[in-house]
């Protein structure tokens, strides 16, 4: 009874009760990684609470210096995305053996470190940070939302599903960063939920890739922008080969530009053996499967054959209009897929002449 109370007073604190101190904890493996400093390095963490961590370290930043900090879990691999976040902290006391650092997040970041009274993992400190990242991006740009994804990623999806709902909402983050008025852009509260709900399923680092283009696209000032629904429909359809397919014929096919503007492409013939490194799979007839759920979709050239193909034939992968026009949104660009492919390398800046009727 006791801990469903503190579970519940944490999660949702009365409003007007004084706030306590952060809990701090030791956490046995979590270290951090600096650049800055006499002593660049690794050092250990002593313990950690969701405003700041005391480190063990022979550096002494001058309090009120603001550096980054690498927190990382080294029996992690290095291309593991949860073995590492990054964070800015402040240094605010010394101690006899190191520092103690205040974490400087953004406002609507909250961190709730100790689900447990058990022993806390260094893994579940950083998948911690990185899903209050992800919340706090995602009710940057929908506020509205604040509630429903709260729940949705606190009780509503799995742990794989929100490991991949993070990476898209890191992935979309990072491709607004660049953007002007970045803090003031905003989405629409269905099209945001659908791509948590939806894009939870993509198992590949290239399906994520196109459901955060479509998250970053979607952001606009005026935060009412719904066009990119359509392409929430297309991209629920797509399976890990799938995507891997559809990213290979946008990338790889040679464009050609009309003068009127429209954009299409060359045939991109492929042999099966170049499908299979494509796919990531070895199994011909299921990607023959896979590519005829592209065409279905529209998105790659119809099919021409009726039957599987096998080491000795090729298939057709070549994008068609509408495949180009998503997979633009999908790379973060809002306007015309003209102007997107004509900036990619390999591209002509000429337009092709539009054949002409002939005379009577």
């Amino acid at each position: 009874m006791r801990s469903l109370r503190s579970w519940f007073e944490k999660t949702f604190p009365l409003q007007g009760q004084a706030p306590h101190r952060a809990e701090r904890r030791t956490v046995p493996g979590l270290e951090a990684i600096h650049w800055t400093g006499s002593s660049p390095g690794l050092d250990i963490v002593r313990n950690i609470s969701a405003t700041g961590m005391y480190l063990v370290t022979r550096e002494r930043w001058p309090q009120g210096e603001v550096n980054p900090i690498r927190l990382v879990n080294p029996e992690l691999k290095d291309d593991n995305p949860d073995r590492q976040v990054t964070l800015e902290t402040k240094a605010v006391r010394w101690g006899e053996d190191g520092m103690g650092l205040n974490f400087l997040l953004p406002e609507s970041m909250d961190l709730w470190l100790w689900k447990t009274d058990g022993l806390i993992e260094p893994e579940d400190i950083l998948s911690e940070f990185r899903l209050a990242r992800a919340l706090s991006f995602l009710r940057r740009i929908c506020p509205s939302a604040t509630l429903e994804l709260k729940l949705l990623f606190r009780e509503g999806l799995s742990n794989l599903r929100i490991a991949t709902a993070i990476s898209i909402a890191h992935r979309a983050e990072a491709m607004l960063a660049a953007e002007r008025d970045f803090d003031r852009l905003r989405a629409p509260q269905n099209l945001v939920m659908r791509v948590i709900q939806e894009g939870s399923w993509a198992e590949d680092s290239t399906t994520q890739q196109l459901w955060a283009g479509v998250l970053a696209t979607a952001c606009t000032l005026v935060g009412d922008d719904e066009s990119n629904l359509p392409y929430i429909d297309l991209l629920a359809e797509l399976a890990s080969i799938d995507g891997r397919l559809f990213t290979t014929a946008c990338t790889k096919s040679q464009k050609v530009f009309a003068s009127s503007g429209a954009v299409s492409a060359q045939p991109l013939i492929c042999s099966a053996q170049e499908l299979i490194q494509i796919a990531g799979a070895h199994d011909l007839m299921k990607i023959d499967r896979n590519i005829f759920q592209l065409s279905l979709l529209g998105l790659i050239e119809p099919r021409v054959k009726s039957k599987f193909f096998n080491f000795e034939q090729e298939a057709n992968l070549t994008p068609t209009a509408l495949g180009l026009e998503l997979f633009a949104r999908c790379q973060g660009h809002r306007g015309a897929p003209h102007d997107y492919y004509a900036l990619q390398p390999g591209s002509s800046d000429s337009s092709s002449k539009e054949e002409s009727a002939p005379q009577t």
